[in-house]
């Protein structure tokens, strides 16, 4: 629910003056920026200022209000072990599938290498 606003006297004349282009942008000047004459704080009052009292922000020399930022969806982080679950299990069942085919070769490795005792 929207609240009645007081507005200071100060931004009320304000309203009623034409400004410049340059007095709600920050300018370029010897290499150095300089602040604009009113603040992105001030220009949100004036806007709304503007707005309540039915006189056009564009009319006063206001630049239109900035587009609002996509926000980036990115996942959450997790811990690192949960973010390897998926390619660890991937491993461990290619492992498995080649179990038996290791532990036949080791069993005739190890027959190979078990040396037969002369009685």
């Amino acid at each position: 629910m929207a609240t009645v606003r007081a507005f200071s006297a100060s931004i009320l004349s304000h309203i009623k003056a034409e400004h410049a282009e340059t007095c709600f942008k920050p300018i370029f000047v010897n290499g150095h920026w300089r602040s604009p004459r009113f603040s992105l704080r001030r220009q949100a009052e004036l806007r709304k200022a503007c707005t309540l009292n039915g006189v056009d922000p564009a009319s006063i020399g206001m630049p239109p209000p900035a587009p609002p930022k996509v926000m980036q969806k990115k996942p959450p982080k997790g811990h690192k072990q949960q973010r390897q679950y998926a390619a660890k299990q991937a491993v461990i069942q290619k492992n498995m599938e080649d179990m038996p085919e290791k532990i036949r070769k080791w069993k005739e490795e190890k027959l190979k290498a078990k040396p037969v005792l002369p009685f």
